[in-house]
């Protein structure tokens, strides 16, 4: 099994990509130039003059030829995905290349709705005009994804650029870069040429990127890296989105069918090996219930599979895949020392197996003072804790620094739903859990330290669009009353307008009709 993970430097500006469960070189990718970067941005910059242009139902025609090429070579591509993360080949298949798909589709179907030009009401003061919104493209964006899910987290924010009308300047992980996948899906999927380009490198790369003023920036990854990146954005003004960690609750109240939800925190703590920022890293149980959930939690995990435990290696019958890089593997294991040396309980699980495959643990008595109390595991462990009352759960669900996601659980579903409006944070799922990820329509962020901003649905959309109100007159030779010179009578007549315009009644509405007569007879003898 591997004992080293991606990237590696091997000398100036080389990254070496290593399977992290064997330990195996899959290849290297060199930093690029500042030439090559400077080359980047003018193309980008060019190619958006004529995407912008394409209607919507055009880019989706792209978009359209994306997803037919993704449907029948999944499987190839699901092979790099595995490959490169160690995650088993159902999750690859199932949270990367089913929500992409899935994206897609949802905005053939509403897309067009949503970036179509709207018609606004005109206030009476303002009677004879009328209002629109337009939906409009940006220009270049930059978008940086992480190492977790290579794929899917690069392609649900590129796909939603592309639709919104920008091209897209992409910056993989250097842990799971997938070296020229993206490249070789965009060009036989037949995509304009260039409307993406993707630059490979390591944190640095990435700040050369943003230093070249692109139109905005979508970065999904660690808090430590949005901050320092929404520093930098800061000095050109540059707009950021920012999908950043989570130390995700999950609320479990004592009326709950028991096994649906072991097996839901077992799924929701575990699924890509707890390397999800959306993974169930803090469990509450209600006290009556808390012994059980217990004990059937650990009797559960005793049926996983991981690399070194399934019956036939083979993906498809995997589980837990392992840990894909190092660093990783060491917080969590710094964390799980510092639980233990101040009181916390290892139920199961706790120690790395071999090379980077460890195991589900879950860990019960954490307070804070503890590492794990607050900070982000982004692991396969999970905390547990007792609670008595629907207040204690609400307040300890809110005790923590992130705002990522949440689930309720319980057999009432209107008081599922009233702790689901407390907990401060951008998703809940009731009764389930990362299921708002599930659906294409919902918008995904977080409060907090766990980001800025909101994609996926329309808000997807518009986050890559530049919203622009409009007002139109008639040409006219009239002279607005509101416009100079102003006078002692103008002043008497606009303090009537804003007594009538929100006292209400139909009085007021009347007497708003005939002050704006007032005004316009006023400016018209000025005229005369």
């Amino acid at each position: 099994m591997a004992t080293s993970a991606a990237p590696i430097l091997a000398g100036l500006g080389e990254i070496r990509v290593c399977n992290p469960r064997t330990g195996d070189l899959l290849y290297t990718v060199q930093e690029p130039s500042e030439e090559h970067l400077d080359q980047v941005y003018q193309t980008a910059r060019h190619v958006f003059e004529s995407y912008r242009r394409l209607t919507v139902r055009q880019r989706l025609r792209e978009m359209g030829k994306l997803k037919r090429y993704l449907l029948e070579h999944k499987e190839p591509i699901c092979q790099r995905i595995v490959e490169e993360t160690g995650k088993p080949r159902v999750e690859a298949m199932l949270t990367e290349i089913f929500p992409t798909l899935d994206l897609i589709q949802y905005y053939e179907k509403h897309a067009e709705r949503i970036l179509r030009d709207e018609k606004h009401a005109t206030p009476l003061v303002l009677m004879g005009k009328k209002s629109r919104v337009y939906y409009e493209p940006i220009g270049p964006v930059l978008i940086i994804s992480p190492w977790n899910y290579p794929f899917n987290l690069s392609m649900t924010p590129i796909i939603t650029a592309l639709v919104a009308g920008n091209p897209v300047i992409f910056k993989p992980s250097e842990y799971t870069p997938l070296r020229g996948l993206l490249e070789e899906v965009c060009e036989r999927a037949g995509l304009p040429q260039n409307v993406v380009q993707v630059v490979y490198g390591g944190k640095e790369t990435g700040r050369r990127l943003i230093s070249r003023r692109t139109t905005k920036v979508f970065f999904t990854g660690s808090e430590a890296a949005g901050k320092a990146i929404m520093a930098q954005c800061a000095q050109d003004l540059t707009p950021v989105e920012l999908e950043l960690g989570g130390k995700d609750p999950m609320v479990v109240f004592s009326d709950v069918n028991l096994n649906r939800a072991v097996n839901g925190a077992l799924w929701g703590a575990l699924t890509n090996t707890g390397q999800t920022c959306t993974s169930v890293e803090r469990i509450y149980v209600q006290e009556p219930l808390y012994d059980q959930f217990v004990a059937e939690f650990k009797r559960e995990i005793e049926r996983l599979h991981d690399p070194l435990t399934a019956r036939e290696f083979d993906d498809k019958n995997i589980d837990m895949g392992c840990m894909t890089t190092d660093f990783q593997i060491e917080k969590v294991e710094a964390q799980i020392a510092d639980a233990v040396a101040k009181g916390a309980v290892i139920e199961c699980g706790g120690k790395r197996k071999q090379g980077h495959v460890f195991p589900a643990t879950l860990i019960s008595r954490v307070m804070p003072g503890m590492k794990i109390y607050y900070e982000e595991s982004f692991g396969p462990i999970t905390t547990i804790t007792p609670f008595k009352t629907e207040e204690e759960a609400i307040r300890l669900a809110n005790d923590s620094p992130y705002g990522l996601s949440a689930s309720v659980w319980s057999h009432d579903i209107a008081r599922a739903d009233r702790v689901a409006r407390e907990i401060v944070t951008g998703n809940v799922s009731i009764n389930n859990v990362l299921a708002t990820q599930g659906n294409a329509a919902l918008p995904f962020g977080g409060t907090k330290n766990s980001g800025i901003g909101r994609y996926k649905g329309a808000h997807g959309l518009y986050s890559f669009s530049n919203i622009k109100s409009i007002m139109i007159d008639r040409n006219s030779g009239r002279y607005e009353p509101i416009w100079y010179p102003y006078t002692p009578k103008k002043y008497e007549l606009v303090s009537k307008l804003v007594d009538c315009s929100f006292r209400g009644g139909i009085g007021s509405l009347l007497g708003l009709v005939l002050v704006g007569i007032r005004l316009e007879r006023l400016e018209k003898k000025r005229h005369l």
